[in-house]
């Protein structure tokens, strides 16, 4: 599993690794061009933060370029566009890496361990195999890049009402293949995985599932990849609303495109996940229950009436089966939903914060 790479890791690896051969003398000899384990920290390769910032001035310099020879002139309003869109992209990247590690981190540990059955393990690898094939997000991104972009720098020049030109369009085209690269993994691994999860079975702690090490991993991992992903959603709503992509006043095709690109999969992100994991625990409560319950019928059938005895140890089975349905069928809690709600607050909070100026006069 340490040598699975999707897309976006590819990328920062492999300009990573080029990075590396191209500054470091002497040369040595080494046994593949990218380091074998995709997790972990080594010194082969510099940092994925170092990797992203390289991406983002090879992602600017193309457009710069592309103007030069065009003999385009740029304002300063298309400068910016074109840095933030370089640099919009490349963080999309470090965040995948990031969310990538830690996913690929917590299934090397216990959970494997934990799954009971080896056509359930063999499954999980069967799967994970054909989701990190490189040639599916590389399709995508070059099919829906470009109208994402269109949409985009379309809504831009309506706000700026700027001339348009063919450099600052590359940058954002490069920008929105990137990101959809990324979105591409949303759907297979934090939707439809939780959902192949919750078909198998765990080796769970019987008299409170919702304890289990399992279940403390997988709704940890889920709760962290919402975190970085809502921390990205935070910097790219600051970034559209200063660099006026978006606006108070900004037309329905960019409202639609945020809330499809970027709403819409953070929520069903975590909701989707959180949903499993408790099929998970229910799952392995029911099979529990049931365990308790023909142990029930079975101490009935006995006698037509049963002793002092038997009463008294279907009593403690009864006791038991009653806590071990009361205990929580989710990993969440109040707290923790509560959290989830406010942190789906702050991306609007920086839109109104870095629009406050012209929601004000809007207001009057």
């Amino acid at each position: 599993m340490q040598g699975y790479r999707s897309l976006p890791e590819y990328l920062l690896d492999g300009v990573g690794a080029l990075a590396r051969n191209l500054t470091r003398f002497p040369k040595t000899k080494r046994e593949s061009f990218l380091p074998k384990d995709a997790t972990a920290e080594n010194d082969e390769i510099p940092s994925y933060w170092v990797n992203g910032l390289i991406i983002m001035l090879l992602t600017f310099l193309v457009g710069w370029l592309t103007s030069l020879i065009l003999q385009e002139s740029l304002s300063e309003e298309e400068l910016w566009l074109s840095i933030w869109a370089a640099g919009a992209g490349a963080l999309a990247l470090v965040a995948s890496k990031a969310n990538m590690r830690l996913f690929l981190k917590t299934f090397r540990g216990p959970i494997l361990e934990k799954v009971q059955s080896a056509a359930d393990a063999d499954d999980l690898g069967n799967w994970l195999e054909s989701n990190f094939i490189a040639w599916k997000p590389l399709l995508v991104g070059l099919i829906f890049g470009p109208g994402l972009a269109f949409i985009l720098y379309k809504n831009w020049q309506i706000n700026t009402s700027a001339t348009m030109h063919i450099g600052p369009i590359v940058v954002v085209v490069l920008a929105c293949i990137q990101s959809v690269w990324v979105a591409y993994y949303l759907l297979p691994f934090y939707v439809e995985l939780p959902s192949r999860l919750s078909r198998y079975k765990f080796d769970l702690y019987t008299t409170d599932p919702s304890s289990s090490e399992v279940i403390g991993r997988l709704s940890k991992l889920l709760t962290s990849i919402m975190y970085i992903t809502i921390a990205y959603i935070v910097l790219l709503t600051i970034g559209l609303t200063e660099i006026n992509v978006l606006d108070v006043n900004m037309n329905l095709d960019a409202a639609v495109v945020f809330a499809v690109f970027v709403w819409a999969p953070t929520v069903l992100l975590y909701a989707a996940g959180q949903m499993h994991i408790s099929d998970v625990i229910s799952k392995a409560k029911w099979d529990v229950l049931n365990e308790v319950q023909t142990k029930i019928e079975s101490l009935y059938a006995i006698d037509d009436i049963p002793q002092k005895e038997t009463l008294e140890r279907l009593e403690r089975l009864m006791d038991h089966h009653d806590r071990i349905k009361n205990t929580p069928n989710s990993a969440l809690n109040f707290r923790s939903g509560l959290n989830f709600l406010n942190s789906l607050l702050l991306p609007v909070l920086a839109f109104l914060l870095a629009n406050i100026g012209d929601l004000i006069e809007w207001i009057k």
